[in-house]
């Protein structure tokens, strides 16, 4: 699947929520519902830094696909970072890491979310798409 079907996916499913503040809630929830990351993900080899909250990123490569695991201290922060990173997994690297993620957009989301919160979404977003081109660079 490609990360421009994974995105419209879910910003489709968000929308059908009207109001912005309980789709905000929705994304909580379904964060809450994914395992928490192992303690040994949750640690300084995987924080991503610049983020005012605690923010971890456990990349891997499966099978010739990324997927992306997050995990937070903040539940707002974890609930919009889970959003980032679906878009991202599942998809073979060299997609990832040519992929402007704009799902806090299509969602209509990015008004309620505070300009702190949303710099580190972007740092988490560049290393999510940093991790996709070093796994394509290793495969040509």
């Amino acid at each position: 699947m490609l990360p421009a079907q994974n995105q419209e996916r879910l910003a489709e499913a968000l929308l059908r929520i009207e109001d912005p503040i309980e789709r905000l809630a929705y994304t909580q929830d379904r964060a809450r519902r994914r395992p928490a990351l192992a303690p040994e993900f949750c640690t300084e080899a995987f924080r991503i830094q610049g983020c005012a909250t605690k923010l971890w990123l456990h990349p891997q490569l499966e099978a010739g696909t990324c997927r992306f695991d997050v995990d937070s201290e903040s539940a707002v922060v974890r609930g919009l970072a889970a959003l980032i990173a679906e878009v991202y997994s599942g998809v073979v690297p060299q997609e990832a890491a040519t992929f402007e993620c704009t799902i806090l957009a299509a969602a209509k989301l990015e008004r309620y979310i505070t300009p702190t919160r949303l710099q580190g979404l972007a740092l988490l977003q560049k290393a999510i798409r940093n991790f996709a081109v070093e796994q394509f660079s290793k495969e040509n």
